[in-house]
């Protein structure tokens, strides 16, 4: 007869064989690591580009629509018309790129613009609602000098845009380096803006600053 130690003991032996034929007398095996989780798609962001900055780029709306819709660029998600203006999608990551990609732009245009001989300073709000160019009447012959500050006007418009500013704009200015009379303004879009040496002439005759010398004007 079994005491009762001795039964504990069988007992005990009894339930670890039992264990161990159902696992077939092996290690239990880990389960499979479970699937990542997808990261969470990209947001996608929409930016109204009117048809008055489409014109002040020289850009139709067939254009745009043809170099980015349906994802037709690697800038842009898609692009669709509404009215005369086109509304582009971008994810994330494409807006930041744009709005970097124009800051920069407008960094080293008015860098550009400096280093010529006909400006003298080139100052842009904070908000990019103005656009002060300092310069001598031979700004009016230099043609990269012009190029510059329209590139410059489209940066500020870019950025705008890209900020959700639908309403953008900007009050772009020339002054005379000589006098600090202003020669030539505008607001912009709903003015174009053009300088030419009659103007320049005209404005600091008007401030009885006399000047007769005539160029080609520019227009932007």
């Amino acid at each position: 007869m079994l005491s009762r130690r001795s039964a504990l003991a069988l007992s005990g032996a009894l339930l670890a064989a039992l264990c161990g034929c159902a696992d077939g007398g092996h290690e239990p095996v880990d389960p499979a690591p479970a699937e990542p989780e997808p990261e969470p798609a990209e947001e996608a962001a929409s930016v109204r580009f009117p048809a008055s900055f489409l014109r002040l780029c020289a850009l139709s709306q067939e254009d745009v629509l043809e170099q980015y819709a349906n994802g037709a660029s690697e800038d842009a998600l898609d692009a669709v018309a509404e009215g005369d203006d086109v509304i582009l999608t971008f994810t994330a990551g494409q807006l930041e790129a744009q709005v970097r990609k124009w800051e920069e732009t407008l960094a080293e245009e008015t860098a550009s613009l400096l280093e010529r001989d006909c400006a003298d300073a080139v100052d842009v709000s904070d908000d990019l609602r103005a656009i002060t160019v300092t310069a001598r009447p031979c700004f009016t012959d230099d043609n990269d000098a012009a190029a510059d500050l329209y590139t410059i006007m489209v940066a500020c418009g870019y950025l705008q845009l890209f900020d959700g500013q639908e309403d953008w704009g900007f009050r772009a200015a020339f002054v005379d380096a000589d006098t600090g009379i202003e020669v030539a303004a505008a607001d912009m879009p709903g003015e174009g803006l053009t300088i030419s040496r009659d103007i320049w002439a005209d404005a600091l005759s008007a401030a009885g600053v006399p000047y007769h010398e005539h160029a080609p004007a520019h227009g932007m």
